[in-house]
This record gives structure tokens, sequence and C-alpha cells, in this order.
């Protein structure tokens, strides 16, 4: 991927951003860090929930989806940072061994109203596991103009 400036950015554009696994190993280390709830470190515990075995904290789902985002949209751009998130949805869970496949689907961009220096930019980005939806949100990033 080449630079990408705030003018590249195309309305209606759908980017691909590829894959990200996950591991038994990964879940429960992040979640004993970030997330201790049982469904996410304790095998048994999970088992006697109503997912029936252990799943990924949607806060480690989200995490998983920004290194693609990265690789395949914001990593060589204009982008400052993020501004707001919205929407955040998660419809189904993350268990081990799931891959994840990552889209951004950009909506719309518009000059910012404070700063016209810098635009934004609106993204929906989805995550799937076997063509089931495991995540969705909005996101509102400023770029430079």
């Amino acid at each position: 991927m080449s630079h990408r400036t705030f003018d590249d950015v195309i309305v209606g554009e759908t980017i691909d951003c590829g894959t990200n696994a996950v591991t038994r190993a990964e879940i429960t280390s992040f979640a004993g860090e970030y997330d201790p709830l049982a469904i996410h470190v304790d095998a048994e515990a999970a088992t006697a929930s109503p997912f029936g075995g252990l799943i990924a904290s949607g806060i480690h789902t989200f995490g998983l989806t920004q290194p693609p985002v990265v690789d395949h949209f914001y990593g060589d751009s204009d982008l400052i940072a993020a501004g707001r998130m919205e929407e955040l949805w998660f419809p189904a869970p993350v268990r081990p061994g799931d891959t994840l496949h990552v889209t951004l689907e950009i909506e719309d961009k518009r000059v910012s109203e404070t700063n016209d220096e810098r635009g934004v930019v609106t993204a929906r980005r989805t995550a799937t596991v076997d063509d089931e939806l495991v995540l969705s949100l909005r996101n509102h990033t400023i770029w430079r103009r």
C-alpha cells in the first residue's frame, strides 16, 4: 500500500484488512490482565456458562481487529488519531482457534468543523468468523488535510 492521504479516501470503498487468529493462551493471558471474568480465564467455569466454553473478552476482540486495520489502511496514512467510536457491538463470541476476518467500509468523510486543516473519516469496522459477525463499530478518525 502506498501512502494514503485524506483525499485518497473514497466514500463507499470497502477495504479487506485480512485476518487475525486467536489462541486459547492469548484469550486467557489478555483476560487475566485486563478482563478477568471467569468466561475468559477459567475453562471449567466457562463450560458451565451460557456460552458453553471459553470466549475472548470483547475488549480483546476489538484489539485483535486493530493490527489488520493498521496494516491495510491506517499504517501509512495521514491519520492523526481516533476521534470517536460508536455503535460497538459484539453479536457473537470469539472462541479459541477462531480466525477473524476484518473489513472497513468508508461511510463518510468531511472537513473538520473546527479546523479546516483536518478531515474526519467515518468507517464501519466489522469482523467475522466463518461469515458470522462477531464485531461491528463505527469509527470517526481525524486526518491531516
